[in-house]
């Protein structure tokens, strides 16, 4: 009697596919310990991924992210937002980022929260680094560090997940938002 399992051609070339997208997208890429920002942004995914489990299904299935770990905003009547961060693809740091917001509404605090950008596929990361990309309109209350906010699907290929880490802030509000991107020179 063979023990050995004898596969078709068709059944090897079956694995071998399931084993090609079983693979994270975005999921496992590996700081440089020389680079502050892709440490905080380590930290940052890690913290994510621990802290609201539906941000892990969008880890898996992203073919990039944005990790932006510390966004500032500030808000009475108007208000405003800065961040910067990193942009991945793969499990490859691809270049840096930043965030502008302007808000207007009823709105009154000041936030400190992580947001993750996650692109679906690759036209939709290829929008983010060209500018194609804005969002506007956003409510929510953050108390502390309890808070969470996103889209709860991928919308245009881009989804977006936040994470207070500090701070208290109630809105309702309408905000143009502005991303950047450069490519990383060092690669």
């Amino acid at each position: 009697m063979n023990c050995c399992v004898v596969m078709s051609r068709h059944q090897w070339l079956a694995a071998l596919a399931s084993l090609i997208f079983a693979l994270p997208a975005a999921a496992d890429f590996t700081a440089d310990p020389n680079d502050k920002r892709q440490i905080s942004a380590a930290k940052a995914i890690e913290k994510m991924r621990s802290t609201i489990s539906r941000s892990e299904q969008f880890f898996e299935d992203a073919y990039g992210i944005a990790v932006l770990p510390s966004v500032t905003r500030i808000g009475i009547g108007f208000g405003g937002a800065y961040g910067k961060g990193i942009v991945i693809e793969g499990d490859t740091v691809i270049g840096r980022t930043g965030f502008w917001q302007f808000t207007s509404g009823i709105q009154a605090g000041i936030r400190n929260f992580t947001m993750v950008l996650f692109f679906k596929d690759k036209e939709a990361l290829e929008n983010y680094k060209q500018g194609k990309i804005q969002f506007m309109g956003q409510a929510g209350l953050a108390v502390a560090t309890v808070g969470i906010a996103g889209t709860p699907t991928f919308n245009e290929g881009v989804a977006i997940i936040t994470m207070t880490r500090l701070g208290l802030m109630v809105e309702f509000s309408y905000s143009g938002a502005k991303f950047t991107y450069k490519a990383d020179v060092k690669m």
